[in-house]
């Protein structure tokens, strides 16, 4: 397991083919209702931005950029211990027009009911190798002090040629999911 800001996925990790990219988070105490948490990730093509709505996957839209990435499901609570969500993705099947996935964890509807990432003591993010388990890449984050910040663009994986890199990008956005979807070509509500 490595934790750095850059990784050559391809060449550490030869043949491989499927990626799961996994989250969780932790909750401050909070006596109200939880905050809905939730992994989301953009495909973009070479111009930065989404090719279609279908590149945009996350709870609602389990399914995208051509089938290659997969989204495992909506935990509305972040109860438990490991992940609390989780995308896989198909390197192999990966339109060749897809130059980059970003990955996204977000507060659901953060902005209309007042509430921000601020409430999350800490956010984990790590890549495995889906086809024999061996985990890759853990990165934690703080996010305790982002008291008005609903969406954090947490990390990203970018193509160069056959090979894939990891990014770790931590970029607050205070906007929200919303404003990330835009910026990659997607109308979105914008109480996302």
């Amino acid at each position: 397991m490595k934790q750095t800001t850059d990784l050559n996925l391809s060449r550490e990790n030869p043949g491989l083919k499927k990626l799961l990219i996994g989250a969780g988070w932790d909750f401050n105490p909070y006596d109200g209702d939880p905050l809905d948490v939730d992994l989301s990730c953009f495909a973009l093509g070479r111009d930065g931005k989404t090719r279609d709505d279908e590149d945009f996957i996350f709870y609602n839209q389990p399914a995208g950029a051509g089938l290659s990435i997969k989204h495992l499901g909506d935990n509305r609570t972040g109860a438990g211990t490991g992940d609390d969500e989780a995308i896989l993705i198909d390197l192999d099947s990966m339109s060749f027009d897809v130059w980059r996935v970003v990955f996204v964890v977000s507060a659901y509807q953060g902005n209309d009911r007042d509430r921000s990432l601020g409430d999350l003591r800490e956010v984990t993010l790590r890549i495995e190798n889906a086809d024999n388990g061996q985990e890759l890449f853990r990165m934690f984050f703080g996010v305790g002090d982002k008291k008005d910040i609903t969406a954090v663009r947490v990390a990203e994986i970018e193509r160069n040629g056959t090979e894939w890199t990891l990014k770790n990008l931590n970029e607050p956005v205070s906007g929200g999911l919303a404003q990330i979807a835009r910026e990659y070509g997607i109308l979105i509500s914008s109480t996302t």
